[in-house]
């Protein structure tokens, strides 16, 4: 029988789901490795397979372990040096459904105005409807989406923007030669080029060395002044003093943003998500890093976690490779 283990909550208040799932045998144990005194080494001393957020430097030796599997897409917390050498490291998605609705919503609310129309009418207010004839509100056709990025999560907002007959554009790090919800791409390099053209910027891109403060204060001086900026992706990929100044200055219209540039700790619980107070603007949404955090989601993720790991019992390739062996096959 193998082992799994996973380590700290996020992966281990699924352990029953993923017994329920493996059709392999497999030994599915939990541990959370900051509680003092926690057998860390030992578990991962006998780990044939590891699940986990995050593994750096500091990590145990593990001689046996054969993959170290994410269980959520981004792995900047993944140290690729710290890695053993015999292991394959997998991420996983099935994300893009639930992001890609959030950022159709986040658009619609900006141009629609739902939560105000209904908190103004509840007190009486009819402005906003043909009774009165006040102020009317926008409309998402003919308006030009712009994506940073052209994965799963981009393919899948444009997939349901050009629904509501939006123009979309996009840069990407390896652009394809046919999108067919995508009106024009090209590679990253077109950024500046696309921005001025944008009535909203999607940024889907990863976090890595090219994209952090990808969007800083010049190239924000480039975007129109009504641009509406979403962030499903990391904060990191925004400088954060050029965003916030930006959007407090009105030089764009505003921003929806999902994603931050700290998060809680078990020591702190409530952190603030900024150094900057974007709470204090009314030109901002702000939600705590929820946009893929659906049901649909969980039950998708899983089930391809245990079909990983059933596919490593029975001697099959793995899916979802970020990075494989640095060293010959194992026997």
């Amino acid at each position: 029988m193998l082992n799994v283990l996973l380590l700290n909550a996020y992966a281990a208040n699924h352990a029953e789901r993923l017994r329920s799932l493996l059709t392999t045998k497999w030994r599915v144990a939990t541990l959370d490795e900051r509680q003092p005194g926690a057998p860390l080494q030992k578990a991962l001393r006998e780990a044939d397979a590891l699940i986990t957020t995050r593994f750096g430097t500091s990590m145990p030796q593990a001689p046996r372990l054969r993959l170290i599997q994410s269980p959520v897409s981004g792995h900047d917390r993944v140290v690729a040096a710290a890695i053993p050498p015999q292991c394959v490291f997998c991420n996983v998605h099935e994300h893009e459904i639930a992001v890609g609705e959030y950022v159709m919503l986040a658009m619609l609310e900006w141009q629609i105005g739902l939560a105000r129309l209904d908190a103004g009418f509840r007190v009486g207010d009819w402005t906003g409807g043909v009774a009165v004839a006040g102020h009317m509100h926008g409309e998402l056709a003919g308006k030009t989406l712009g994506l940073i990025g052209l994965g799963r999560i981009g393919r899948a907002v444009a997939r349901r923007a050009k629904a509501f007959d939006m123009h979309v554009i996009a840069v990407t790090r390896t652009p394809r030669s046919s999108e067919e919800h995508v009106d024009s791409q090209g590679p990253m390099e077109e950024l500046d080029a696309m921005l001025p053209r944008c009535d909203f910027l999607a940024v889907t891109c990863p976090l890595n060395d090219d994209t952090r403060g990808l969007i800083d204060d010049r190239r924000l001086a480039l975007c129109k002044a009504g641009l509406v900026i979403i962030n499903v992706a990391r904060a990191a990929v925004l400088d954060e003093e050029a965003l916030y100044t930006a959007l407090r200055d009105r030089r764009i219209a505003g921003a929806i943003l999902d994603v931050w540039y700290s998060y809680p700790t078990a020591d702190n619980s409530a952190a603030l998500p900024s150094r900057f107070p974007f709470n204090e603007l009314a030109n901002v949404i702000m939600t705590p890093h929820g946009s893929a955090w659906t049901d649909g989601l969980i039950a998708r993720r899983w089930r391809f976690i245990a079909g990983n790991l059933d596919r490593l019992a029975r001697g099959e390739p793995l899916l979802n490779v970020v990075s494989g062996p640095r060293l010959g096959p194992q026997g």
